[in-house]
């Protein structure tokens, strides 16, 4: 429990320390800035979630498979240096300028020693140490507000507040993450072709429901970002900041919950029901409780983080208040699809949502802009959610094999 509540804190250090992130770049750089930032963001979220493949769920859960996390590393170094190969080819791409691809550049290193760091992750969440998890989240979290607090202050640059994204990470890596892993420097079996195609096979599953999930999330960005403005991005993006942050809460949260909730799959599905829907409970409480708060002093909390150019958005907050209970659940049923290994028919639903998020990308968001940004993203999370309830009730009522 203690290390449940530590991870918690953790958590909403991380969660700070990215908000922060957000408000200085929108108050000292500008609405452009935060845009780009957003954009950078947007264009690497998708490839961030393929180069992790999920190894954060499926490790913990995996039943067809009995490796050393060794191997698993070696599979996650595979992929994480495809990242980077994907990434490099973006930047080349992608029209922007020089000084915005080196920023990009940048971010990406960043990512790619994220992405080892959160093997490190995987492995202490399937020996079920979540202190580790905790204490790390809690050094990062200080280390990068320290060091972009200072870049933001000192220079003035968004390529030098990228630049100390890429430091504090790498620092906490080799520093402390290195510490805790349980995967040796030089392993001992070597990864093959059958295996990397047993893990591919096991995995690629839930690793697209994650790829569909981020693009349904940032199809609306692009919208933005090429039918309107990089400022009307950046406007969108530190509004939804609140629910990137609810999102990491509740990501976080099922972190701690997941390994208990797949022993208690195994042994006893009733339990692992009652268990689940009793989480849905309190998370029912909290969501309610985060509701009132964004109708009463929504507008209010907008001005006071970001600066009088916000004022006059009531109405997207109220729409946020809207898809958090929406995003709040959609983590909460994929975590338990996740646990039951029901990846195909997850992959058959985002298919089916990304399709609807880019209808409805067209008919509202190029008429209607921001407001109708808003209105996609509750109406995808809406369908997602719907389609997630079904599957499951279908599993429970014929007790599909786990």
């Amino acid at each position: 429990m203690q290390s449940r509540v530590m991870n918690i804190v953790g958590t909403l250090f991380m969660a700070a320390n990215q908000w922060l992130q957000v408000i200085l770049i929108t108050r000292l750089l500008g609405l452009y800035e935060v845009g780009l930032f957003s954009y950078f963001l947007a264009l690497t979220g998708p490839l961030v979630l393929f180069a992790r493949f999920s190894l954060s769920r499926l490790v913990p859960t995996q039943t067809k498979l009995s490796y050393d996390y060794a191997i698993f590393k070696q599979f996650r170094d595979i992929t994480n240096y495809g990242f980077i190969f994907m990434s490099l080819a973006a930047v080349i791409f992608i029209d922007l300028t020089v000084y915005e691809s080196i920023c990009l550049f940048f971010f990406v290193l960043f990512k790619f020693y994220e992405n080892k760091e959160e093997f490190i992750y995987t492995e202490n969440i399937s020996e079920s140490r979540i202190s580790f998890l905790a204490l790390s989240k809690i050094y990062k979290s200080i280390l990068t507000i320290i060091l972009f607090t200072a870049s933001i202050f000192i220079f003035d640059s968004l390529l030098m507040a990228m630049v100390s994204l890429l430091v504090s990470q790498v620092l906490i890596y080799y520093f402390y993450g290195l510490k805790f892993t349980f995967s040796p420097r030089k392993p001992v079996v070597k990864l093959n072709s059958g295996d990397f195609k047993k893990i591919f096979a096991l995995g690629i599953g839930l690793s697209l429901v994650e790829v569909l999930s981020s693009l349904v999330s940032n199809v609306p960005r692009y919208m933005l970002e090429y039918f309107h403005s990089v400022e009307t991005l950046g406007i969108f993006a530190t509004i939804m900041y609140f629910a990137l942050i609810t999102n990491n809460i509740v990501f976080a949260l099922n972190e701690g919950f997941i390994a208990g909730l797949a022993r208690e799959a195994r042994q006893n599905i009733r339990s692992f029901y009652r268990s689940f829907f009793k989480i849905c409970g309190v998370f029912l409480i909290l969501t309610a409780a985060g509701e009132i708060i964004l109708i009463l002093f929504g507008n209010d909390i907008l001005v006071l983080v970001y600066g009088e150019e916000f004022m006059g958005y009531q109405r997207e907050m109220l729409l946020l208040g809207v898809l958090l209970f929406f995003i709040v659940y959609t983590k909460l049923f994929e975590m338990a699809l996740n646990v039951l290994n029901l990846y195909t028919p997850q992959v058959v639903m985002q298919a089916i949502t990304f399709v609807t998020t880019i209808v409805l990308s067209i008919a509202v968001i190029i008429p209607f802009g921001l407001a109708g940004a808003f209105i996609v993203s509750i109406s995808t999370h809406l369908l997602l959610l719907l389609g997630q309830i079904t599957i499951l009730m279908y599993h429970r009522k014929y007790k599909v094999s786990i």
